[in-house]
């Protein structure tokens, strides 16, 4: 995504060099519709099914884009929230935002354009939301000339995100000595236990990357380092996605390329954020998704598989998808089109993983039990006989459990769903288990707090009678071993005893 005055001259360079890029692919990582899928290696090639184009621009009284772009999304609360820049040879880029319950609704779906918000006017661009469990808090990361975030506690509110605040200073030096004739862009954040990760790219053939600590996020950034590079720019382009696989120890990251018949992204997987990174599906011949490997059943429309986002219906920090039934939003054109790139018609698509299995070959059993079957009760500890209980039936977020005599009353019954909560209450007051502020310690407390889909609120019931928390694999623990009425439950390391054993029933 770039600035109007500098995007026609990337054209008349992508033209020149088209058939010189050949050589490099792109792999892009898409999510599963809104169910659990069993964890499983990831495939060496890839196949996709792509819609028609679903979103469009919609003009009112004071906008009147030309192309929806760059698009990020997150499935939450039973709706999927897109956000996406939107373009104009006039006006240049802004935000925008729009919510629906079903793909077949997101045509009509209104549009709330985001510099109505504290975000503002201005050039603002290239979106990426996440659910940042330590902080309560929505965060949305795009440029605007700079690292750019604003947050909001509430995702379907377009109206409370704040006013831009910066990653960095100013252009960090490294980016400014490698940058040439390219362009800062497309802002990408990732964090694993310990760290929160920032990516970014120049257009010019190099990945950075900065990394600042869980408990410092959003400030202290380091100073970026160069991730990968390639003397052909064009292989290396922009709109870096990075991504936890479900029920591994992989990372995946794609990168948007230009080739000799469109735009395509290339793929490769890591065990660490911080790289070393190797070569998945990573050409035009076998990208991660690009002309090669994606048909159109309802007829092709574009060249070009550009600029996206897995769809997550995981939505914390951790950006974790599965390696099965992916689905990826992207941009696309008419291959006809052309003319300023500032007034190119992007339109949005989505890309389905068609891939009969991930891992053909395989013998290996899958690394994760199978997906949780639902089903509601009371969690009756072992040790002590009683019941994981809400106090006083609160309803307000942050609420410790305790263990307690057992009951009928509704503050007692659990309900283990298929996305792997354990939720208590229903319709306006359900909440789920939490792992309070996405802690990893010994001693976090087990609280309840609104369902958001993040891995501090994912369980796994065991054979073994544990339930272990998704995110720092600790178990549910009653504190001291204590058995008496009151006594609090936590999050410890796993060990056997029978105060981290529980039935549901």
């Amino acid at each position: 995504m770039k600035p109007s005055t500098l995007r026609a001259r990337i054209v008349v360079f992508a033209a020149a060099f088209v058939v010189a890029v050949a050589a490099a692919a792109f792999a892009a990582v898409a999510d599963p519709a809104p169910h659990p899928a069993q964890a499983q290696s990831l495939p060496s090639t890839f196949h996709w099914n792509s819609t028609g184009p679903l979103i469009g621009p919609k003009p009112d009284g004071s906008h009147n884009p030309q192309g929806i772009k760059d698009p990020t999304v997150v499935y939450y609360g039973g709706e999927y929230h897109v956000f996406a820049s939107t373009a104009s040879s006039a006006a240049g880029y802004n935000l925008m935002y729009t919510h629906f319950s079903d793909w077949s609704q997101a045509g009509s779906a209104p549009h709330y354009y985001l510099d109505r918000s504290g975000i503002g006017a201005g050039y603002r661009a290239a979106p990426e939301v996440f659910y940042y469990a330590p902080q309560r808090l929505w965060y949305l990361v795009y440029q605007d000339g700079n690292a750019a975030y604003s947050t909001n506690p509430d995702i379907s509110n377009p109206a409370g995100w704040t006013a831009p605040k910066h990653f960095y200073g100013s252009m960090p030096q490294i980016i400014k000595n490698n940058i040439g004739n390219g362009y800062w862009v497309d802002m990408w954040v990732i964090c694993d236990t310990a760290n929160c990760h920032l990516f970014s790219s120049d257009d010019n053939g190099h990945l950075y990357r900065s990394q600042t600590s869980v408990a410092n996020f959003p400030n202290g950034m380091s100073e970026p380092v160069i991730v990968m590079q390639d003397s052909n720019k064009y292989a290396l382009w922009e709109a870096s996605n990075v991504y936890k696989v479900d029920g591994s120890n992989q990372y995946l990251l794609i990168i948007e390329a230009i080739g000799s018949n469109g735009r395509y992204f290339r793929s490769w997987t890591s065990s660490s954020i911080a790289g070393p990174w190797s070569a998945l599906a990573a050409s035009e011949s076998n990208p991660f998704a690009g002309k090669a490997n994606v048909s159109f059943p309802s007829g092709s429309w574009t060249n070009d598989v550009s600029h996206g986002e897995m769809v997550r219906t995981v939505v914390d920090q951790s950006l974790t998808v599965p390696s099965c039934d992916m689905r990826y939003l992207y941009q696309g054109r008419d291959p006809n089109s052309g003319g300023d790139y500032n007034g190119l018609p992007w339109r949005l698509g989505l890309l389905t993983q068609t891939n009969a299995t991930c891992d053909p070959g395989s013998t290996t059993p899958p690394t994760t039990t199978p997906p949780p079957t639902e089903r509601s009760g009371q969690l009756r500890g072992t040790a002590s006989g009683r019941c994981v209980d809400v106090p006083n039936q609160s309803t307000t977020d942050g609420t410790q459990v305790q263990i307690y005599d057992c009951w009928t009353g509704a503050n007692q019954r659990w309900t283990y769903t298929t996305a792997g909560e354990l939720s208590v209450y229903s319709g306006t007051t359900r909440k789920c288990l939490d792992a309070s502020g996405g802690g990893t310690a010994n001693g976090t407390a087990a609280i309840i707090w609104s369902c958001h889909g993040g891995t501090n609120q994912k369980w796994n019931l065991n054979a073994n009678g544990t339930i272990t928390n998704r995110q720092s694999g600790l178990c549910l623990d009653v504190s001291g071993a204590a058995t008496a009425n009151g006594s609090k439950v936590q999050l410890w390391s796993c060990h056997g005893g029978t105060n981290q054993q529980w039935t549901l029933a």
